[in-house]
């Protein structure tokens, strides 16, 4: 290879660069790919991510993740970074992998939405085990599932809610980069304040998260979510002393609707 290597896009959410004696090999987003200077390119791959911080003692990981592939006659390529190992599977064959895997045991999380750190999942996804806190083999801090998740959890198994990804009401919040869960949001219904007609909101965290700043980015997320589907108002309430709850709101733009003997109410407008 010849010439500088290619700069790192300010935001990207995949870039990995190698470099040997006789190739210069990139792998990254499509659309931030270079657009001079190719030689050969493979477009198409869906990449998973081997979720938390794999320890260099740890072995076994992707000789088990690959060999159920293997099995199955799917090809792979395989990049390891410093945490983590990425495995990518070509586009076409990408639902049949998630297929093969969730059958061998190995679980498989899809996102509907996600932030800079979150990871927005459909709450159905595990539904029964957070009603019950069934706590084992999951991948969960140590203070998730929360009474509000729980109470929630019950109540969307008590209706037999099983929505699809698109009309999901209800998310489960994962750490981009530890895959663990450690909160959820939701839309909970419709609500009239006045003129006011919206769509209420809620939200809450394990306490071993609080002050990171995920509350104020998972309403983020939940409003964006809320464009996507159409939602024009949004509303939310908060206790009188829950001070950091507001703050969450005011950042994202919610202004005061009213008041009354159960806490402050909250609206916003989507542009």
């Amino acid at each position: 290879p010849a010439g500088p290597n290619p700069s790192i896009p300010a935001n990207t959410d995949f870039w990995s660069l190698s470099s040997s004696y006789d190739e210069l090999s990139l792998v990254c987003v499509k659309n931030q790919s270079p657009t001079v200077g190719v030689l050969e390119r493979s477009d198409d791959w869906t990449a998973f991510r081997v979720a938390g911080t794999m320890d260099f003692t740890l072995t076994g990981i992707v000789a088990r993740i690959s060999q159920v592939l293997a099995d199955a006659q799917l090809g792979i390529f395989v990049v390891s970074t410093f945490d983590t190992d990425y495995i990518l599977v070509n586009h076409n064959d990408a639902d049949m992998a998630v297929t093969h895997w969730r059958e061998s045991g190995i679980e498989v999380i899809e996102p509907i939405h996600q932030s800079a750190r979150l990871d927005f999942v459909d709450i159905n996804y595990e539904l029964e085990d957070l009603a019950n806190n069934s706590r084992a083999g999951k991948y969960w801090v140590d203070d998730y599932p929360t009474e509000g998740d729980l109470m929630i959890a019950n109540l969307l198994l008590q209706a037999g809610t099983q929505s699809p990804p698109q009309t999901c009401t209800a998310f489960t919040l994962r750490s981009r980069s530890t895959g663990l869960a450690l909160g959820g949001v939701g839309f909970k219904g419709e609500h009239l304040d006045g003129d006011f007609r919206a769509m209420e909101i809620g939200y809450g965290l394990a306490e071993s998260v609080h002050g990171q700043g995920f509350g104020t980015e998972a309403v983020a997320g939940l409003i964006a979510i809320a464009r996507e589907k159409g939602m024009a108002q949004l509303c939310a309430e908060t206790d009188f002393s829950n001070l950091a709850s507001q703050k969450v709101l005011l950042r994202n733009g919610f202004s005061e609707l009213s008041r009354s003997d159960s806490g402050i109410w909250w609206g916003f407008v989507n542009p």
